[in-house]
């Protein structure tokens, strides 16, 4: 069966905001492009979903960039004619608790929160100097490699060769193997490791570098979509129409269509075929090699790496409904990051189903944050629990459907909504009581609503050989097939958004000015 509207300059695999912000950076290039989404809604983890009158977020709780004039903003205004609005999180936007009470707060601006750490911390203040200088070397060294991502391969190697060292220094070498080195104090080190939670929980394995983006990404302080998290959907799609091209849901891809050895279209899973020489992948490297690309392709050094990087993890997610003025009941517009123990090894609850206390904890209140103006009266206040888990305890479901799983999951998903419950009662006594409504995700939830491989919603693995892959650019070797998204940009909202930007790149290279 052939489409017939097969007059779209450009396709785009997927609507989350890697997907929506390449087709809106190509629409405003001039290209006609048709977004294809699996899902019944557009999105992908900007998406919301409501239960009893209370909506939560499924995968945004915090922006950095987003001030009049921030980096960020400034390309999310270009690409959604400045649609969308922002809350600010106010002075404080990361809280984190430690044991033996102690507690420390993110505060904006970098000068502030430098002093914050210099007070509690006097005899490692050299250290914490050294440490931010770290962090600008890095990130600087990071939008190298992610302008490389963009361009030709030769080119690309040509332009690293410029921050080669640093490149080495701060993405070659893991989280853990830089704050070891910078930071004697464990307290200290743990303070500074805290947001690791926004990539991935292990920083024995994750990239300094990328630590140090998400650092710095919010320096200047953290905001949230007025109205919630799908003002990003409301706001881009528009545009795609406006210039004459379409966001489609339920229309899963099957197949790339491919005509000596280059892409000629898509097929979709009911067999509808859709002609064109130019598609952009925002479902992830890994689904675009091992569920896209024709097995005949596959057999290559590209695929081959694609394949080797595995996803990131995976959590379980607890969304709350309350009855009742939160805010004074000890909920804030700062996130909270509660962790058991200085230890900054290995934050995964492995054993949901006997460990009763996950090891790390993230709590937010987004009803706080995306209008802080609402009176308490007319909200339907929320928070949403997270935490990461091992793909393990979940695997032998994998083939099982939402609404079908059998009693052993439902029986897990019940004893971890009681751990989640009791922990946070422990940490918020006076909310406990106020809570009517609980709403529970899995690993396998991600799996089914945005195809993240083992619900691996940060994509990739956050390694040092994944930033440092001369494999993972926004162009692939097959003629006409792109890459957009966090795994191309970096983990994240805005890394995604970077991503799908880069992606258009590639193709249209005048694009490479609304980046830098």
């Amino acid at each position: 069966m052939v489409d017939p509207a097969r007059n779209f300059d450009a396709i785009v695999i997927g609507s989350g905001i890697g997907g929506l912000a390449c087709a809106c950076a190509l629409s405003h290039s001039g290209y006609k492009v048709l977004v294809l989404e699996q899902h019944f809604a557009p999105g992908g983890l900007t998406q919301t979903f409501s239960r009893s009158g209370f909506t939560w977020a499924v995968g945004v709780h915090y922006l950095g960039g987003m001030a009049e004039g921030g980096d960020a903003r400034r390309v999310l205004d270009w690409l959604s004619d400045a649609a969308i609005d922002f809350s600010p999180a106010g002075p404080v936007y990361d809280t984190v608790h430690l044991p033996e009470g102690f507690e420390l707060q993110f505060v904006r601006p970098q000068a502030a929160l430098v002093a914050e750490l210099k007070e509690r911390f006097p005899s490692s203040a050299a250290e914490i100097e050294a440490f931010f200088d770290a962090l600008v070397e890095a990130e600087r060294a990071g939008r190298a490699i992610f302008a490389r991502h963009a361009m030709p391969s030769l080119l690309g190697k040509v332009f690293g060769l410029w921050y080669s060292t640093a490149i080495d220094s701060w993405w070659g070498r893991t989280t853990e193997a830089v704050l070891k080195e910078m930071i004697t104090d464990p307290r200290l080190r743990a303070v500074l490791a805290t947001q690791r939670g926004d990539y991935g929980p292990d920083p024995r394995e994750s990239s300094f570098g990328l630590h140090a983006m998400v650092m710095r990404h919010y320096m200047n302080g953290a905001y949230f979509p007025i109205g919630g998290a799908d003002a990003f959907a409301a706001g881009l799609i528009p545009v795609i129409e406006k210039h004459g091209g379409e966001v489609r849901t339920r229309a899963a891809v099957a197949t790339l269509m491919t005509r000596e050895g280059a892409v000629s279209g898509v097929r979709l899973a009911n067999g509808t075929e859709i002609d064109c020489p130019l598609v952009f992948s925002d479902i992830g490297a890994r689904n675009t090699v091992m569920k896209l690309i024709p097995p005949g392709l596959r057999d290559t050094d590209w695929a081959r790496e694609i394949v080797s990087f595995q996803p990131s993890a995976c959590h379980v997610g607890l969304y709350l409904g309350f009855d009742g003025d939160i805010r004074t009941r000890g909920a804030t517009r700062s996130n909270h990051w509660f962790y058991e123990t200085l230890d900054i090894a290995d934050g995964l609850w492995r054993n949901p189903a006997n460990d009763a206390t996950p090891p790390a904890l993230y709590v937010t209140f987004p009803t706080l944050k995306s209008d802080a103006s609402t009176p308490p009266a007319e909200s339907k206040p929320t928070a949403e629990i997270v935490t990461f888990t091992s793909w393990d305890a979940f695997s032998r479901w994998e083939g099982t459907r939402i609404g079908r799983r059998p009693k052993e999951y439902l029986d897990l998903k019940v004893t971890i909504r009681k751990h989640l419950l009791a922990q946070f009662e422990r940490h918020f006594p006076a909310l406990a009581p106020l809570i009517v409504q609980t709403e529970l995700s899995t690993p396998l939830t991600s799996v089914a609503f945005t195809g993240a491989e083992h619900g691996g919603v940060y994509g990739l693995e956050a390694s040092p050989r994944r930033f440092l892959s001369g494999h993972l650019h926004a162009r692939t070797p097959v003629p006409g097939l792109y890459l957009a998204g966090q795994d191309v940009g970096s983990a994240g909202v805005t890394g995604a958004m970077m991503g799908g930007v880069m992606a258009a790149a590639s193709v249209e290279p005048s694009l490479f000015g609304k980046l830098y």
